[in-house]
């Protein structure tokens, strides 16, 4: 209870219920600082040194086209563009989004498994003297770490694989020898057999992780889209100045493009940018350096922490953070 009570508070992004608190104005004006907050959040993201660059290069197309320079504009159905370049990017959106949820389950399956197969070594030793727990505990946590590198290395050797799979074998070692401290004289009394279950359940989960680390998305599909979304707005420049004709009171000389031409190019460029970006950062959900990465400080550290959870878990982890001359203090005025 001591530990619930100072748990921080989860908040969501948008406020979805107004609570009444004197006037309210506490709770709008921290709901408009969040949404201004990601506001800004995402023009940062869509505003990049690519993107400028490709707004440049399509404002200078554009000017190029013009009336008083090459004197060049068309009229076509955007949509046949829309298509050709929104959708591939959106397919390939939603493949990677795909895959970075099948990795999100395989670690969720093998973060849970772990757990309860080390709860197992812990709670069923009948020595009591903790040291099958202690062992696991430590191949455990060397397997964790082994199969953190395996997903998160870029330059990968078959030794990388070979060290998770000398874990998985190492494990099973381990339960052969603590099956005679439970207490019963065959594997499969008393559930013991959970363990082997559990073994297996581990290597099928590493095994979809590592599907999705060492496949990609369609690479075809990803070198259309990249070469597309980067010509289309060069060459659809008089196509953006084909809007001049149809805008009215205009502040820039006729000669030099329109604001609306100007305008629908820059859009463009910003919405099929923004799409392979996202794209672009799906693809690796394991590298940790994207905004929508998997979240390796929040999936490692409680696992590493496994021999501290029980009834006395509170108390426990406060000694751990208790510096040893605070603790000694401590001691001595108990004393």
């Amino acid at each position: 209870m001591a530990e619930a009570a100072h748990r921080p508070q989860l908040t969501t992004a948008v406020p979805r219920l107004r609570v009444q608190v004197g006037d309210g104005k506490d709770e709008y004006w921290e709901g408009f600082q969040r949404n201004l907050y990601v506001f800004f959040e995402g023009i940062k993201f869509a505003i990049t040194s690519h993107t400028i660059f490709m707004v440049a290069a399509t404002i200078f197309a554009t000017f190029i086209c013009a009336k008083g320079v090459l004197d060049f504009s068309f009229d076509f159905s955007m949509s046949i563009v829309a298509v050709g370049t929104v959708f591939p990017l959106v397919f390939s959106v939603q493949a990677s989004f795909s895959r970075r949820e099948q990795a999100l389950k395989a670690l969720a399956q093998i973060k849970g498994t772990t757990f309860a197969c080390y709860l197992m070594f812990k709670t069923w030793d009948k020595t009591g003297d903790g040291k099958f727990a202690a062992e696991a505990d430590q191949i455990l946590q060397k397997l964790l770490d082994d199969i953190m590198w395996y997903v998160r290395c870029e330059q990968r050797t078959p030794e990388t694989g070979h060290s998770v799979y000398d874990g998985f074998t190492a494990l099973a070692e381990k339960m052969g020898e603590f099956v005679p401290n439970t207490g019963y004289s065959k594997p499969g009394e008393g559930g013991l057999s959970r363990m082997q279950l559990y073994l297996r359940d581990m290597i099928n989960d590493f095994e979809q992780l590592r599907a999705v680390r060492d496949s990609e998305t369609p690479i075809g599909l990803r070198l259309f889209c990249f070469s597309l979304i980067h010509i289309s707005p060069i060459l659809l420049a008089p196509y953006w100045n084909h809007f001049c004709d149809k805008q009215i009171n205009s502040e820039m000389p006729s000669d030099y493009g329109c604001e609306s031409g100007y305008f629908v190019g820059i859009f463009y460029v910003l919405i099929v940018l923004s799409l392979y970006r996202v794209q672009s950062e799906l693809e690796d959900p394991f590298d940790g350096s994207g905004v929508d990465d998997i979240k390796w400080e929040l999936w490692r550290p409680q696992l590493a922490k496994m021999r501290t959870y029980g009834p006395d878990g509170p108390a426990t982890r406060q000694r751990q953070q208790t510096l040893p001359y605070q603790q000694q203090d401590a001691d001595e005025a108990a004393t």
